[in-house]
């Protein structure tokens, strides 16, 4: 609450061009920041010595996609240019993680923490989230103006409006979507297993490896049965 007051009164006190300014800066900031990350990822995959390759070079080009996203906000007119700014930055990263499939997340993360149902847990983990954001922003955008409106003329808050207004229109469906989701999750797991990340699906190459097919049939009879009763 007192982050919300006082973002409330430097946005009615600071004039417009400062917090453009401070929007241009903060996206570039945060840019350099994310491309400084990709830098070190890049680094641990390959090894890289030259700090220009993997500090420098990222740190620049995620400054420059930042004051980018920064310019494309402010050109809305918008009121919330921070905000705005935000919600581009973060969209475009979980669209770029949402490209990429699990099972190709899940051979990257047992190169980084072994084979394991943990590697399998931070594929899931990472897919889910990026889609369910999607998910869940495209629903906010969606929702009816009505009860908006009829909310904000009885003189409520900003954050009063949310709760009786914006809230239940998106409790259902951010419902359905986490355990549609959930279902996803459960049949994936057993193909991330095949690719090292643990669990039954693990346990279900090994004993097809080894020719136990009695156990393999029990084991995959019990995956269809977990995922025909959701």
């Amino acid at each position: 609450m007192a982050a919300s007051k006082l973002g409330y009164l430097v946005v009615r006190h600071v004039s417009r061009g400062v917090l453009n300014g401070l929007t241009l800066a903060l996206s570039a900031v945060a840019g350099a920041l994310v491309g400084v990350a990709i830098g070190g990822i890049i680094d641990w995959f390959y090894q890289l010595e030259s700090p220009l390759a993997t500090v420098v070079v990222p740190a620049i080009i995620g400054g420059i996609f930042g004051a980018f996203l920064s310019v494309k906000a402010l050109r809305k007119g918008e009121s919330q240019n921070i905000g705005l700014t935000v919600y581009y930055m973060s969209r475009t990263v979980f669209n770029g993680f949402r490209s990429i499939e699990p099972l190709v997340m899940v051979i990257i993360f047992v190169v980084w923490v072994g084979i394991g149902p943990f590697a399998g847990a931070l594929a899931l983990a990472l897919h889910t989230m990026a889609a369910l954001a999607k998910l869940y922003s495209e629903q906010v955008e969606s929702i009816s103006t009505g009860p908006l409106e009829a909310v904000r003329a009885t003189g409520a808050t900003r954050l009063q409006t949310i709760v009786y207004a914006v809230v239940p229109q998106i409790i259902p469906p951010y419902i359905s979507f986490t355990m549609y989701r959930w279902d996803i999750n459960v049949r994936m797991s057993t193909i991330i297993g095949f690719a090292g990340g643990g669990g039954i699906g693990f346990l279900l190459q090994q004993n097809i490896n080894l020719l136990q097919y009695r156990a393999a049939a029990a084991q995959m009879l019990a995956i269809a049965i977990v995922v025909a009763s959701m």
